[in-house]
């Protein structure tokens, strides 16, 4: 009997089955190859979280606006015993993809509606400004309608995360 086709056979499946060198050096850390690994190794998501309330500049601190990079452009700045972020309705008013236009929109809506919380967000590669902590989507339909009035036609309820109790805005 000859076995020399199933020894070759054998032999092939052997050297078919063990790692490349790609797959190799894919099974060391990142964080020993380059810089993005190290970064990647302790990145916590929560770090970065925009719908958790901005933190106070001091804990007695007077209530006032604090800027922040994403979804918090004008964002009310309190402790955090004192804002509650519940689900609810803000109405987008205006999308641009021009950092510019979209803060001249937004300075137009603060001076358009004095009592009324506006936010900046930047969603790639469109930047929206919504206005209002409307807990019912009433509430927030109504003021597409004024929204409207004032020439803001594309306006539009949004569901999202707002603040309950927020304080009226300092201009």
């Amino acid at each position: 009997m000859n076995s020399t086709p199933a020894v070759l056979i054998g032999a092939a499946l052997l050297c078919s089955c063990a790692p490349s060198r790609e797959a190799a050096r894919e099974g060391t850390p990142r964080g020993a190859q380059d810089p993005l690994g190290v970064f990647e190794a302790d990145f916590r998501p929560s770090d970065h979280d925009t719908l958790s309330p901005p933190p106070a500049a001091r804990a007695g601190a007077p209530l006032a606006r604090q800027n922040r990079d994403t979804a918090g452009v004008g964002s009310p700045a309190a402790p955090d015993a004192d804002i509650e972020l519940v689900q609810g309705f803000r109405v987008q008013i205006f999308a641009t993809t021009d950092i510019d236009e979209a803060k001249a929109k937004k300075l137009e809506a603060e001076s358009d509606f004095p009592s009324e919380w506006f936010y900046l967000q930047y969603d790639p590669p469109v930047y929206k400004i919504r206005g209002g902590n409307f807990l019912q989507r009433y509430e927030a339909e109504r003021f597409v309608h004024l929204a409207a009035d004032k020439g803001f036609t594309d306006s539009w309820a949004v569901p999202e995360k707002v603040y309950r109790q927020p304080p009226p805005p300092q201009r």
